[in-house]
């Protein structure tokens, strides 16, 4: 089977990967140089954001070192979900990310109740009223104008956390396939490749020289959620966590 990506999107997708690296420098230094105004807001800048942004960076590079774009044929099972497993890894820290960036507001800008006391910890997050309230004008539209992309990246959260994780299929069947594919899976199972272990791996073989790798991240099939081409998805995610922590530091500075 043909590869998924043509030889020219293959190329793109790795050039945009390595121009990561020169934006989390940058960004990861403006963390780092930043005056803060609270220990705990520098601490949850460097050792919580900036910990997860180059959490981020790692488990891209995982995925393209194990699947790389321009890679043929259908790949090797354990790659397939050890690249899972760095999705998964990314998808937490993505939403962490986030996280962290709300408490750095709280403490740099000593956001507090009416009466003076705390915020309980329920109530810290970009999408809560009382720290949202807060939020200057600029930075309120950003993240309304993100609505859609952190609808999704919850989705895939909540799902991971609390439902079903999200995986990697391990290869597709075109349809014009299916029927050969079935009659394989049949003999799979039957005389001699029961009692012939030879027998059986070169059915299974032949079955994948029927299939072809999609690179594509899921979670629940009953939920209808759709397959993610995670090439793109993870590092179109990476820039946005970018924006979200230079839009940060701006507003901070405003």
């Amino acid at each position: 089977m043909a590869n998924y990506f043509s030889a020219e999107r293959a190329t793109e997708l790795n050039g945009n990967h390595a121009e990561i690296y020169a934006q989390f420098r940058s960004l990861q230094n403006r963390f780092f140089l930043r005056n803060y105004k609270s220990e705990r807001g520098a601490e949850f800048a460097k050792h919580g954001f900036c910990r997860r942004l180059e959490t981020l960076v790692r488990t891209i590079d995982q995925v393209y070192d194990l699947l790389p774009p321009e890679e043929q044929g259908i790949p090797d099972r354990d790659d397939v979900v050890d690249a899972a497993i760095a999705i998964q890894a990314f998808t937490m820290n993505a939403f962490g990310c986030l996280e962290n960036i709300a408490w750095i507001w709280l403490y740099e800008k000593d956001i507090k109740n009416g009466n003076g006391t705390e915020l309980d910890q329920q109530e810290v997050g970009l999408g809560k009223k009382k720290l949202r309230r807060s939020l200057t004008p600029q930075f309120r539209a950003f993240i309304d104008r993100k609505k859609d992309w952190l609808g999704n990246l919850i989705s895939f959260r909540d799902s991971l956390a609390h439902r079903i994780p999200l995986f990697i299929p391990p290869y597709v069947v075109p349809k014009a396939n299916i029927e050969k594919h079935n009659e394989l899976e049949k003999k799979k199972w039957e005389e001699p490749a029961i009692s012939e272990p030879k027998e059986y791996e070169k059915l299974k073989a032949d079955q994948l020289k029927l299939g072809q790798f999609v690179p594509g991240m899921m979670h629940s099939i009953y939920e209808e959620t759709p397959q993610v081409e995670f090439h793109s998805q993870l590092l179109k995610d990476y820039v946005t966590i970018d924006a979200y922590g230079h839009t940060l530091l701006d507003e901070l500075e405003r």
